[in-house]
Formats: C-alpha cells, sequence, structure tokens
C-alpha cells in the first residue's frame, strides 16, 4: 500500500508540474504573441494621429500618440474573450472598495519604491540608471494641466480607459493563467517577468545595455502592479494605479487648491 501511495504520489506531482508548464508557456506565448501585434496596431495608428490631431491640436495628439499600445491591447482582449467566452474569469471588474482604495495608494508607492530599488540594483549589475534618460517620455510629459478645465475628461479618455485595456490584457488574461496554476507568489513574479517582457520588446532597438537596464525597471514595475491586482483582483484598482503613474500626482488636482 505504502508503495502504490508513493506512486500515486509521483504521478499526482508530474502532472502538477505538466499543469504549471502548460500554464506558464500559454501566458508566455499569449505575451509574445500579444506585444506583436500591439506593436503592429501602433505603428498603423501613429501615422494615422500625426495626420489628424497634430496639425491642429498639437498637445493632444502628442499624448494620443502614446496609446497606439494600448489600442491594441484593447483590441486583442476583446478578440480573445469574445474567441474563449470566459468574460467572468479574466474580466474582474468592480467599484472599488476602501480595501481597493488603500491598495491605489500602496501600488502607487510600490511603484516609487521599486524604481528607487532600481537605482540600487543597476550599478551592482554594471548598469547606469542614466541608460534609462528619456524613457516615457513624449507625449506623456504634455501633463493633465494642460487642460485645466477638461482635465477629468482627459484622465478618463487618455489615462484610465488605455490603462484598462493594458491591464486587462497583461492582468486579467496573463496573470489570470498563471493564477490557475500558480501560488500566489510566483504569479507575481512570473506576472511581473512577462510584464517587463511585453514592454521589453519595445526597448530591443535600443541596444543590449539600455534593453537590460529597461528591462530591470519594468521587472520592478511589475513586481508592484502583479501584487496590487493578486490582493485585490480589481482590474479597476491596478489600472487607476497604472494611470497614475502616466501623470504627476498632484496635477489631479490643477485648478482645485
Amino acid at each position: 500500500m505504502s508503495e502504490l501511495h508513493d506512486r500515486l504520489e509521483m504521478l499526482g506531482a508530474s502532472a502538477e508540474r505538466g499543469s504549471r508548464a502548460r500554464a506558464f508557456a500559454g501566458a508566455l506565448l499569449l505575451t509574445i504573441v500579444g506585444s506583436v501585434l500591439s506593436l503592429v496596431v501602433y505603428m498603423l495608428f501613429r501615422p494615422a494621429v500625426t495626420g489628424l490631431l497634430e496639425p491642429s491640436f498639437p498637445a493632444l495628439g502628442a499624448l494620443v500618440l502614446t496609446k497606439g499600445s494600448q489600442v491594441g491591447f484593447a483590441l486583442i482582449v476583446g478578440a480573445y474573450l469574445g474567441l474563449t467566452r470566459r468574460w467572468d474569469e479574466y474580466v474582474q471588474l468592480r467599484w472599488p472598495s476602501l480595501h481597493d482604495l488603500l491598495w491605489v495608494v500602496l501600488g502607487t508607492a510600490g511603484l516609487d519604491l521599486m524604481a528607487e530599488a532600481s537605482q540600487l540594483v543597476l550599478p551592482l549589475l554594471g548598469l547606469s540608471i542614466g541608460l534609462l534618460s528619456g524613457t516615457g517620455s513624449g507625449g506623456l510629459d504634455v501633463g493633465l494641466e494642460t487642460w485645466p478645465v477638461l482635465w477629468p475628461l482627459v484622465f478618463l479618455a487618455l489615462y484610465l480607459l488605455p490603462a484598462l485595456a493594458e491591464e486587462g490584457f497583461i492582468r486579467g488574461i496573463v496573470q489570470g493563467r498563471l493564477r490557475d496554476t500558480f501560488h500566489p507568489v510566483w504569479e507575481v513574479v512570473l506576472g511581473a517577468g512577462l510584464f517587463a517582457l511585453m514592454h521589453g520588446l519595445y526597448g530591443v532597438g535600443r541596444g543590449p545595455e539600455f534593453l537590460a537596464a529597461y528591462l530591470v525597471l519594468l521587472f520592478g514595475q511589475g513586481l508592484a502592479f502583479c501584487l496590487t491586482y493578486e490582493r485585490t483582483r480589481n482590474l479597476l484598482v491596478v489600472a487607476a494605479v497604472h494611470a497614475l503613474s502616466w501623470t504627476e500626482f498632484d496635477a489631479l488636482f490643477f485648478g482645485l487648491f
């Protein structure tokens, strides 16, 4: 009986490892395919926005240009959920509770903490934080203060909704696939790695040193985002954290005080 029990345990452990391997392979494939498709959409999106908006509305056009990849993620999420019909499983949305609001603050603080940690880690790897100068610049430098009256609408349309589209893909679908089979700690760590990979594809053309430094920074950000989602299971919360990371936090109160 003892030998039979041991064999059954070995078979169970082997099946569990196989299930985890398949789950990670599926999440990895989704990340790569989604990243490439979003990049294609971005490349198509850019000239359209440049031609339509930038001549008459340069500030708005510069900001909209930064959301091309999120348009791609929105299309991918819609197509994936339309094919799988797994809306209830991967679209975790609800009105934020007090617990959720606390995690908006903690997630935002976590991003700042990870940024500080990256500055400590990069020199240990022989890399300089200066390699990342200019990362995230462009339309995001426009700032919500450009629209002192309409900033709430601009924040909703060009910050929160695009962040929700991206989070719906990388947290809702990709991290959701990991959650099915992995311990929460591994769910967060692997999810952060896939988040770094997803964005790292955009930095391939800037050289190996930049890419290495960029991946370190992205992995830290991914830890903060993935942990926020794991603790809340609410895409709206992690999307709010993500959206706030794209702007100056106190700019949200522009004109109110």
